[in-house]
């Protein structure tokens, strides 16, 4: 840390982390509780899960009211977390149309298998400022009918039994990638890819996705469906080496399908994925768009793989970004040095005009007054 060399360094920093944590608590209002932010941000809370890697709701709650709601601070400190952790199992291979279903909403279809299910949105209603949401009875008692949920048959199953969608590539279940332990090498494989999709900064996922749409690649795709929902968690048990759920986790899934006009013998559609933690219907369709991109492997910047993943990872852009806070006083020094020679050199000295009826003494002299003047710390 560069700023420990200056004099009470120590002192100053810490005295501004103790003033961070009193900003934190300032006013007059009781403190927001973690139990609070789990259950009234589930929306924030589901971000910092899915781009920290590590579904644990009270723990990211922990972390969004540590980092006063800033969700790249929050997942850092998930992250940093979920790397101390030891790894006692791997799950059984879940399959998503497990799920149980909170959301099922298909753009594609009018009459989709199973019905639609819109869910808890405001996706069909006026986004407007409201004054009076704080006065809402929490006690009221909905009416959300007694029906059981149908089964719901998804709709790339659907466009598979016509043969219009290719079933994706088989992965061998000793050769996935884990990118959390792996290094990310290129070319990519696709799950992989996925992966780091998943674990990507919303807002630069979204903004990738948004320049294929936008012209700046080849991909504008219909969504297959959005589902939310409930996804079993098994592992094998240890004693009779049948499945058994052992937890469940709140996720978002997203399939779009993109039309392939170039297999004149065989059009097809090819087909984006995108499933993370949480309620984060915007980030799992931007990923569809994104693997759908990168599957193309073109000359656009969302179809490289290599531009895409070292860019969402929020961690890495987050701290990069950051890190320039931190003291460049050498770097920059030498940058001004050569400057500054340079500047000499083509005699363009700021303020200096050489005046042909002056003397040399003269002249160095006017030169002494127009040099900034280097102030040590001792003084």
């Amino acid at each position: 840390m560069g700023y420990v060399a200056v004099k009470a360094g120590e002192e100053v920093i810490r005295r501004a982390e103790e003033l961070f944590e009193k900003r934190r608590i300032d006013g007059e209002d009781e403190p927001v509780s973690v139990e609070q932010v789990e259950s009234q941000f589930g929306r924030l809370v589901g971000q910092v899960m899915s781009e920290g890697g590590l579904y644990a709701p009270k723990l990211a709650a922990r972390a969004v009211k540590q980092a006063q709601g800033d969700a790249a601070e929050a997942a850092f400190l998930l992250r940093a977390y979920r790397s101390t952790l030891e790894r006692f199992d791997e799950s059984v291979p879940s399959d998503p149309d497990e799920m149980f279903a909170t959301r099922r909403v298909s753009p594609a279809y009018k009459d989709v298998p199973g019905g639609q299910m819109l869910g808890a949105t405001k996706d069909y209603t006026q986004r407007l400022l409201d004054f009076d949401f704080d006065e809402v009875d929490p006690t009221n008692d909905w009416d959300t009918g007694d029906d059981e949920p149908e089964s719901l048959r998804n709709v790339m199953a659907v466009l598979r039994d016509e043969g219009l969608v290719a079933n994706p590539d088989p992965v061998a279940e000793d050769d996935v990638t884990d990118t959390t332990r792996e290094p990310v090498m290129y070319p990519t494989p696709r799950d992989a890819v996925l992966q780091e999709l998943a674990r990507g900064e919303t807002g630069a996922v979204t903004a990738l996705a948004y320049s294929a749409l936008r012209g700046y690649g080849q991909v504008h795709p219909t969504l297959g469906e959005v589902r939310v929902g409930s996804l079993p968690v098994e592992i094998e048990h240890p004693y009779t080496g049948e499945d058994a759920t052992v937890a469940s986790v709140d996720v978002t899934e997203s399939e779009s399908v993109v039309p392939v006009y170039a297999k004149r013998d065989d059009p097809q559609f090819s087909f984006g994925y995108g499933l993370v933690f949480g309620r984060n219907e915007r980030k799992a369709i931007g990923m569809t768009i994104l693997d759908a991109s990168i599957q193309l492997d073109g000359d656009e910047p969302a179809e490289d793989a290599e531009f895409v993943l070292d860019t969402v990872d929020g961690i890495d852009s987050f701290g990069f970004i950051e890190h320039l806070k931190l003291p460049h006083y050498v770097t920059f020094q030498s940058i001004l040095d050569r400057i500054r020679a340079i500047r000499e050199r083509k005699g363009l000295g700021e303020d200096v005009v050489d005046d042909p009826d002056s003397t040399d003494d003269e002249q160095d002299s006017t030169a002494e007054r127009n040099t900034p003047q280097t102030v040590s710390d001792d003084d």
